[in-house]
């Protein structure tokens, strides 16, 4: 084999080998907060994480159906409220089932499969370019009156069963001082946010991040500042109740950075790579098969020649 075609085997081998060392890409859940509502609907907070090398060019579209089709836990499709490359708002129905006991309400949430949710990926347009784990590291669950659950690293949620207890159903006498002394001129704020960890300033002082639940909020009518690097401030002015918790669902508004385009060069860069690597490998492999018809045309000729 001549010089010039080693050269050409050497160029198509690092072709190859290019397509096949390009890394996977891949969706990777982080965590999951849900606050339940009164009526049993939810907000979930979904924070993922996209890796891979083209993972800016996988529609933002599809993404969203593969998410509602992942969370979905009752007849209706979860509603998407905001979505962007690290996280998702959804509100969910029916995400918990409601009942009248003596004490208050029975809350029963579904449970949630997120192997089924991976199991779904594979058969989807998507299966051929992202691998999914949709089992989040943390999932915090909140119901109306702030109790939490939280689970770390699990395949399945369990249902999870709570009472909300109604004052105004006790009627044992120590029993109602007791609520009424610990919530007396105190409220509660419960805060769901898009994307996490959003900055809080109640009334201009810091008072931690969402989502979260903050507790021992004076009641009356007070000024709420959400911020965060990169996201347009939202400002709300948020009434609080004595012994009730406020929620607020906040969803702040991504702003482009100026090195936008030099990441949409970097992308397109990677498209250009491969284009130039498709040429080459094709250029290549029409060189080394023109090569070879000539060589063996004058094979062909010396043939000839020594016949005569």
């Amino acid at each position: 084999m001549s010089y010039t075609n080693q050269i050409i085997l050497c160029c198509l081998v690092f072709a190859c080998s290019f397509f096949i060392a390009m890394p996977a890409n891949a969706f990777i859940a982080n965590s999951l907060d849900i606050t339940v509502n009164d009526n049993g609907d939810a907000v979930a907070t979904f924070g993922f994480t996209l890796q891979g090398i083209i993972e800016n060019s996988i529609p933002q579209s599809m993404l969203e159906e593969e998410l509602k089709k992942g969370l979905t836990t009752s007849e209706e499709p979860p509603e998407l409220i905001s979505m962007d490359r690290s996280s998702a708002v959804l509100r969910m129905k029916k995400f918990a089932a409601t009942a009248d006991v003596p004490t208050g309400t029975e809350y029963r949430t579904v449970t949630m499969d997120f192997k089924k949710a991976e199991i779904a990926l594979q058969s989807s347009a998507l299966s051929s370019v992202v691998s999914a784990d949709f089992s989040p590291e943390r999932i915090v669950l909140t119901f109306p009156d702030s109790y939490t659950r939280e689970f770390s690293d699990v395949d399945v949620l369990p249902a999870v069963f709570h009472t909300v207890i109604d004052p105004a159903r006790i009627t044992h006498p120590s029993m109602v001082v007791t609520v009424t002394t610990s919530t007396a001129a105190k409220g509660s704020i419960n805060v769901t946010s898009s994307p996490g960890n959003v900055t809080v300033y109640l009334d201009s002082r810091y008072i931690g991040e969402a989502p979260g639940f903050f507790p021992e909020i004076d009641s009356g009518t007070h000024i709420v500042d959400f911020t965060k690097d990169s996201f347009s401030p939202v400002r709300k002015t948020v009434t609080v109740l004595e012994g009730k918790t406020t929620t607020i669902l906040v969803v702040l508004e991504y702003i482009s950075p100026v090195t936008t385009e030099e990441s949409s060069s970097a992308s397109g860069s990677v498209w250009l790579v491969m284009i130039i690597a498709l040429l080459a490998l094709a250029g290549g492999g029409y060189y080394y098969w023109s090569v070879k018809r000539k060589n063996d045309e004058w094979e062909d000729d010396d043939i000839v020649d020594e016949s005569e």
